[in-house]
C-alpha cells in the first residue's frame, strides 16, 4: 500500500495544481472479484474520492454494476433466460439499489452525489449532449459528485461490451477533465495477455494508439462485467484525441489512484494528442451513427484527407438515405470505405440537385446558397 504523507501539500498549492478527474468503475473492481457488490470495497473507492476532493480535485465517477446489484435483489436471477428483457431486469431494479449505496456510502464523508442515467441517444442529440455537459459543470461547480451510467433498463439495442468505457471517455471529453481513470481487474495494458502468459510485461506508458497497440488488447475479462481491454484501448483513442489523458489500472487497492494523479503509479498511461480535437468534432466521431451517407469521388477523398479541405458539391458522386439540412451523415468511397461523418448545410434532395455540380453553380440550381456541402468545422475524417 502506498505511503502518501509525504505528498502533502499546501492549501494554496492544492488549488493551484487542482485537476477534474474522471473515474470509470468496471463491475469486477465493484465487485472486488465476487458476485455482489463489496461495499466494504466501494468505502475505499470513496474514502480516496474524498481525499482528491481535499485536494481541491473535481470528481466525477462512471459507474457501472446495475445489473450485479439486481442480481442482489433478484431470487432467480442466475436461472433468468439469457435474453435482452433479462438483462434489463437486472439493471432496473439494480440501478436504484447501486446509487443508494453511492450515496449511503459518500454520506460518511457528508459528500453529496446527484445521478444521469445516459442512453446513446442522448449522446447522438447534440441539444442533449450539451444539456447533459451543463447539468455535469452544474453539479460539480456546487462540489456534487456526479454519478453517471448507461441507462441498460431502457437500451433498445443489445447492451454492448464496453458501453461505459466510452461513455467515460465521452463524459471527460464532455466536461474537459483532465485525466479519465479506468479502473478494471487488470494493472493495465500488457504486451500479451496475462492471464496466460507469466512472461506478460506491463506497458507503462502509450504515445500513440495505433493498430499494433489494439492487437494487443483482449476480450472480455470476466463474466460479470461487459467491458474488456480492447474497449479501454478504443476509449482511450477517444480521450486523448479530445485532450484527455487516460490511465488504466487494477481497482483492487484504490490508493493507487493518489499515485494517478500525481502522473505515477501502476498502469498504463496513454497520453494526449499533441494537437487534440475541438469537443465539437469529439462528439462528431465518438458519438454519432448515422446511415445515411454521401458518397464522394477519388479526387474529393484526396481533399478531405490530405488537405483538410471542405466537401464541394463537384466531388460527390451519390446520395443515400434522406436527410435534413443540419443532419450527420457519413462519407464513403465508391467501394463503401466510410472516410468520415459531417455536419450537412443541404438536405438529401437538395445534395442531389447539386452533385457534381462547381459552387458557384449552387445559387442557380437551388435558388440559394449555403456554401460548402460539409464545411471543414464540422467534419471528422477517419485516421
Amino acid at each position: 500500500m502506498s505511503n502518501h504523507k509525504d505528498k502533502h501539500k499546501s492549501a494554496k498549492e492544492s488549488v493551484e495544481n487542482s485537476k477534474s478527474i474522471v473515474i470509470k468503475l468496471g463491475t469486477s473492481t465493484l465487485t472486488h472479484g465476487g458476485k455482489k457488490l463489496d461495499r466494504a470495497h466501494m468505502l475505499e473507492i470513496v474514502r480516496v474520492v474524498a481525499k482528491m476532493r481535499e485536494a481541491g480535485h473535481k470528481v466525477t465517477l462512471v459507474s457501472s454494476g446495475a445489473m450485479a446489484a439486481g442480481r442482489e435483489l433478484v431470487e432467480n436471477a442466475y436461472s433468468l433466460p439469457p435474453v435482452l428483457s433479462s438483462k434489463q431486469l437486472l439493471a432496473s431494479v439494480g440501478q436504484g439499489r447501486l446509487i443508494e449505496v453511492w450515496a449511503s456510502l459518500f454520506a460518511i464523508y457528508n459528500i453529496h452525489i446527484g445521478q444521469l442515467l445516459l442512453t446513446r441517444a442522448d449522446l447522438e442529440n447534440r441539444e442533449r449532449f450539451l444539456n447533459a455537459r451543463d447539468t455535469l459543470f452544474a453539479l460539480l461547480d456546487n462540489g456534487i459528485v456526479p454519478v453517471i451510467n448507461e441507462n441498460d433498463a431502457l437500451s433498445t439495442a443489445e447492451i454492448k461490451v464496453g458501453d461505459n468505457d466510452t461513455l467515460a471517455a465521452i463524459t471527460a471529453c464532455a466536461i474537459e477533465a483532465d485525466q479519465l481513470i479506468l479502473l478494471t481487474d487488470q494493472k493495465g495494458l500488457f504486451d500479451a495477455d496475462p492471464r496466460s502468459n507469466p512472461d506478460a510485461k506491463l506497458i507503462s506508458e502509450v504515445k500513440h494508439i495505433d493498430d499494433k497497440i489494439f492487437s494487443l488488447a483482449g476480450g472480455s475479462g470476466t463474466s460479470l462485467g461487459t467491458g474488456g481491454m480492447y474497449t479501454k484501448v478504443k476509449a482511450a483513442s477517444i480521450a486523448t484525441k479530445g485532450g484527455v489523458e487516460l490511465v488504466i489500472a487494477s481497482g483492487s487497492d484504490p490508493l493507487v489512484m493518489l499515485d494517478l494523479i500525481e502522473d505515477h503509479g501502476e498502469g498504463t498511461f496513454f497520453r494526449t494528442d499533441a494537437s487534440p480535437m475541438e469537443l465539437r468534432k469529439v462528439w462528431l466521431s465518438s458519438t454519432t451513427k448515422p446511415s445515411e451517407a454521401i458518397v464522394i469521388d477519388d479526387g474529393a477523398v484526396s481533399a478531405l484527407k490530405e488537405r483538410g479541405s471542405s466537401l464541394l458539391p463537384s466531388g460527390i458522386v451519390a446520395i443515400k438515405g434522406e436527410f435534413l439540412r443540419g443532419a450527420v451523415v457519413s462519407i464513403t468511397t465508391n467501394t463503401g470505405e466510410i472516410i468520415g461523418k459531417g455536419i450537412v448545410r443541404y438536405s438529401s434532395g437538395e445534395c442531389e440537385q447539386i452533385c457534381g455540380c462547381k459552387s458557384d453553380e449552387i445559387e442557380e440550381r437551388l435558388g440559394f446558397s449555403n456554401g460548402v456541402v460539409i464545411h471543414r468545422n464540422d467534419l471528422v475524417v477517419n485516421d
